[in-house]
């Protein structure tokens, strides 16, 4: 037990150490949104309720303006909305390009989440005891750009994805059968975490660096 004692303690004088002869300091986002000017916003696309379009778009510039304040963004409306706006059938270079003349923007948001169909896991720990369970969870995976309208190029892009348990069943000879249900729209609920890890890439950030000697 000593030698465990002995170990945690010179580990914890280590890291002591080394936090005093460093220091935190500030470094710009990844991505510097400021370059752009005003962003414009294509709602949203998802394969559930029409509804949680908007609400992804909304979450979406909220975190966007959170991580980077001041952040002028247009919200342009559906991606039908806007090609039917400029002539296009289809989102490519050149369709951004016109967005860009169109709306005076300088580069335009683009995002989509995909969820899977509920998908049930059957855990047993052991079969004669009557140990185990049951899991059902939906999973939501995200995809967003950044598109400069100068020439219609990406210059951004990135990806998360986020599980809701929607309903478990767990059985212990221990514990008999316990029930648990998951969020009532659990698509919904993961949306603030899909939105927001993507939008790291916006925020300042602190890093340690050694201390400047005297």
């Amino acid at each position: 037990m000593r030698p465990i004692l002995s170990s945690i303690a010179i580990l914890t004088l280590l890291i002591f150490w080394g936090c005093s002869n460093t220091v935190l300091v500030p470094t710009p986002p990844r991505v510097d949104l400021k370059i752009y000017g005003t962003i414009g916003l294509i709602q949203f696309t998802t394969n559930s309720d029409p509804a949680l379009n908007a609400f992804a778009t909304q979450q979406f510039q909220e975190q966007v303006q959170h991580a980077a304040p001041g952040t002028p963004i247009l919200e342009l409306g559906t991606k039908e909305a806007v090609l039917e706006a400029i002539g296009a059938t289809r989102l490519d270079a050149e369709a951004v390009t016109n967005i860009g003349k169109k709306y005076g923007v300088s580069a335009v948001f683009l995002g989509e989440i995909v969820y899977s169909d509920p998908k049930t896991d059957l855990r047993i720990s052991d079969i004669n005891k009557l140990d185990g369970s049951i899991r059902t969870e939906i999973r939501g995976d995200m995809a967003s750009k950044l598109m400069e309208t100068k020439a219609g190029a990406s210059v951004w892009s990135s990806s998360a994805w986020a599980k809701r348990q929607i309903t478990g069943v767990t059985v212990s000879p221990k514990r008999g059968v316990s029930t648990t249900i998951g969020d009532t729209n659990p698509r919904k609920d993961m949306v603030p975490t899909l939105t927001y890890h993507p939008t790291e890439d916006f925020r300042p950030r602190m890093i340690r660096q050694p201390k400047p000697q005297p």
